[in-house]
Formats: structure tokens, sequence, C-alpha cells
């Protein structure tokens, strides 16, 4: 079902709540980014305290996607430390799971998640992604769309083998789009999400995504344009298909101060501030 155009909001003006929005984990937090009009399909952070553990089978009715942000969480024999992935598809079972010392993860449910104890019935093989350690990987600049700039590069995660939705890091060196230039804004025909790990990502229509800068990004709405000082290294998710990216025939001006103009509904604007960006000195 279809979620509001966000675009964008700091994750860090959100409000912890307690347990997940599906029945079961109980004993971890949740911040709710994004979620469908029927309160199925969310994305969400979860922080799951220190001395949490599960020592018996249980699988989730959604699939679960998820990347570590902060802390590290051990599941089956694997320890997914900062920035490690999995994608466990609906049913899959997980036999055991700790977080000696707590962990955040940004987590992406493809249903309402219910935490069924036992061992799943089977799940789809296809779809599962058991383990990425991304820090063993490298940058790849050949997966780019070549319409943008140099320098770019990506770290692939995921691409679904139905509906060739993907997802994966990307990042970008400092200085693209000086003072002064101008670029086009673009739009895509299916939603791009967007969650920002480190540096700056400065939009002239909407203003400055720091660290925890968080996007929904509807499918046929323009943006930008864009750009980064600082450089910046980005989770992306598709949904709806693979990435398409489509640039207007216009260019518009672009400025590093652009002011925080976010496009947000009721439920995330009550929280909405704009990011400050702490000096490094």
């Amino acid at each position: 079902m279809a979620r509001p155009h966000i675009m964008f909001i700091m994750a860090q003006d959100l409000p912890w709540q307690k347990g997940l929005y599906g029945p079961g984990r109980v004993d971890v937090e949740m911040k709710m980014l994004s979620i469908d009009e029927k309160g199925t399909d969310a994305t969400t952070i979860v922080r799951y305290p220190a001395g949490w553990q599960r020592t018996a089978p249980e699988y989730c009715t959604a699939h679960e996607e998820f990347m570590v942000l902060d802390g590290a969480i051990t599941i089956d024999g694997h320890t997914y430390d900062t920035h490690c992935y999995g994608f466990f598809p609906s049913g899959y079972t997980r036999e055991k799971a700790s977080s000696p010392k707590g962990a955040v993860l940004l987590t992406m449910f493809y249903d309402k998640p219910m935490i069924v104890n036992g061992k799943g019935k089977g799940f789809d093989e296809k779809l599962l992604v058991k383990f990425i350690d991304p820090k063993l990987l490298d940058w790849d600049p050949g997966l780019v769309d070549p319409q943008l700039a140099k320098g770019v590069a990506i770290k692939h995660f995921r691409t679904d083998p139905y509906t060739g939705e993907t997802s994966f890091l990307y990042c970008s060196p400092p200085h693209r789009v000086p003072p002064g230039m101008a670029k086009p804004k673009w739009t895509h025909p299916m939603v791009e999400e967007l969650y920002v790990i480190e540096g700056d990502y400065v939009w002239g229509d909407c203003g400055r995504m720091g660290p925890g800068g968080y996007a929904w990004w509807r499918e046929n709405v323009y943006h930008g344009a864009s750009g980064t000082d600082s450089g910046y290294h980005l989770f992306v998710r598709t949904v709806g298909g693979p990435l398409v990216n489509t640039f207007d025939t216009v260019k518009v001006p672009f400025t590093w101060d652009a002011p925080y103009n976010p496009v947000l509904p009721p439920e995330l604007k009550k929280y909405a501030k704009g990011y400050v960006k702490p000096k490094n000195y």
C-alpha cells in the first residue's frame, strides 16, 4: 500500500516507542520512519538493549530487511556489526539471537511483523540474503547511473529476483556541484528510500540532510538540485521496481545554504527540525 511522500526528516527528532508495531519483541524500542496507510509495510529503527537474547527458534510473518547502524547483534552464528546487512524472508527461522552490548538496526518490514515462537514452515530461498559485511566489499563505480556525476560508487546488497527492487550503499566524494553551478531536478518511476549514514546531502528545494536524514521519495515527484560539500554515505532502497532516474531538461540554481523546507505528513511534521551541522574543530 502507499506511504506518504517524505522529504525529509531527521531520525533523531522522532520519539522512541516501546516494542514493534506488530506482536512480538516487546522488549525492544522502535522509531517509526514511515508506514503505509494500512499499517503494514514500514521502515523503522529498532533498538535492542544490552543483554537482549532469544534462545529458542522464532520467525517473522513478514519479510525483514535490516542494516546495523550501531552496536552488534548475533543471529545464528553471524555477528552483524556496523553496516552489516541481512534480508530474511517471511517464515525464515532464527534459531537463536543475542546482543550482549546492544544494537540499533535500520529495519524494513514488508508486512505487519508478527513474531511467532517456533520454527517457520518454509520460506522463499530466492529472497534470502543471510549475511553481508560491506566493509569487506569494494566500492563499484560501474553500478552507478552514467547520467550522474563521476566519483560516486555503490556496494550492492540485494536485487529482488521478481520485482527488480534493489538495496545498496551509495557514496559520494566531497565538492559535487560547486557553488555557482546549476543542475536539473529529477524523479523516478518507483519509490527511492534514502537514509544518510554519514556526511551531508544538500537539496536546493528542501535543505541539508545530515546523518540520520530519512526520505521516502515517491514516484514522479521532482526534487533538486542536489549536491554535497562534505561527501556522503547513504543506504538506498527502491520500492516498485529497479532504480531509474528521470532528469528534467531545465537546470535550476543550487546553493549549499538552502533552508529546511520539508514535505512531510502531519504525523512527522510536528517533529521536524532542520539539521545543524556540527563544527569539526
